[in-house]
């Protein structure tokens, strides 16, 4: 679903970052080709506080996933078995320098400290790195936006998507973990930058499945979908300097699993049997699947295409409306192999090794 690749150097230059253009690179992994038989190392990092998903239910997870990868891109899926993994000892794999580099790219929310005209900015290089038309975006986010609103141009739909972000993330702060305490800790597991920047180190995982609830506001790669759904991440393809396709995949299972209002309500008012929960986290993961293996963009508002991000949390919409006939490779820009190759940054990829 949820796939945030940097889009060149040019974003954090943009955004006062201190980058260079030249540190970022397009990685040279090409995609893989319809009819190929792959296999993806998975792994599950557990985070103890929050529901997750049971050992039947990942399996039926992986098999809807395999199921319609294969139905929309032509590629068989072998996953390995997927042992589990503290979330800690999963953070402990980012190497220090690098989580220190990101740090400026994180909007501090809980401290309230960040600056709404920077991630506003980092929103519109975001939308026009990636060729985004306003009439594509506003045909997916237009119903989730304030009333009456109507933005004349990709400038104006940034402004707006910042500040449905904040509101809507401040929501999020309300919901709490089975134990009583809020879902959003102190802890940085919530923060998407973090989840980005796994693949810096020696991560053996082509896909890492969590009950991690990610929702997080930063200056950079923050897509419609993420936006207008307060800074939540279903999933993320991002770069992988050991992965054999250039990426990794993570999935956080928690918005299947949640049953709190603020999820049941972005999911349209529907609740989920153990089941349906499952198989409907397995039918998006193979969005993410789309983005590992052929590298496919977004087509936004074409709801054939499983490759079309999902509305709010509303999987079982999304579910009932792809159809891969409808939506065939190369029928598109953004359904073209190769469309959004993963970048990485040069000088990140130096410091770790010399760690």
């Amino acid at each position: 679903m949820q796939s945030k690749y940097l889009c060149l150097g040019i974003v954090l230059l943009l955004l006062g970052c201190g980058e260079e253009r030249n540190d970022w690179q397009k990685s040279s992994v090409v995609p893989v080709k319809p009819g190929s038989t792959v296999q993806i190392r998975v792994a599950q990092a557990v985070n103890p506080r929050l529901p997750r998903m049971s050992p039947g239910q990942i399996q039926i997870m992986l098999a809807s996933a395999q199921l319609t990868v294969l139905k929309n891109f032509g590629v068989y899926v072998e996953f390995t078995e997927a042992p589990e993994i503290g979330i800690d000892q999963l953070f402990a794999l980012i190497p220090p320098s690098v989580k220190e580099a990101r740090l400026e790219s994180i909007y501090d929310f809980k401290s309230g400290s960040g600056d709404k005209q920077k991630l506003a900015a980092g929103i519109l290089t975001t939308l026009t790195e990636r060729g985004t038309k306003l009439k594509d975006a506003l045909a997916f986010a237009a119903p989730y936006l304030p009333t009456g609103a109507n933005p004349q141009d990709l400038k104006a739909l940034s402004d707006l998507l910042a500040n449905t972000m904040l509101e809507r993330l401040e929501q999020w702060r309300h919901v709490n973990a089975p134990d009583g305490t809020p879902v959003l800790d102190a802890s940085p597991y919530n923060e998407w930058v973090y989840w980005d920047t796994l693949g810096y180190g020696k991560l053996p995982y082509d896909v890492v499945i969590t009950n991690q609830f990610v929702a997080s506001a930063e200056y950079y790669g923050v897509d419609i979908h993420s936006a207008i759904r307060g800074g939540v991440t279903v999933g993320t393809t991002s770069y992988s300097r050991t992965g054999k396709y250039g990426s990794y995949v993570f999935w956080s299972t928690f918005p299947f699993s949640d049953n709190s209002e603020a999820s049941i309500s972005m999911r349209g008012n529907d609740q989920y049997s153990a089941a349906d929960a499952a198989e409907l986290s397995g039918a998006y993961l193979a969005h993410e699947i789309g983005h590992l293996l052929l590298q496919l963009g977004h087509p936004f508002g074409q709801k054939a295409c499983v490759m079309n991000p999902v509305s709010m949390l509303k999987f079982r919409q999304w579910f009932f409306q792809v159809y891969g006939a409808g939506c065939l490779l190369g029928s598109r820009p953004e359904m073209k192999p190769g469309a959004i190759p993963p970048v990485y940054n040069a000088e990140w990829v130096r410091m770790t090794q010399e760690q």
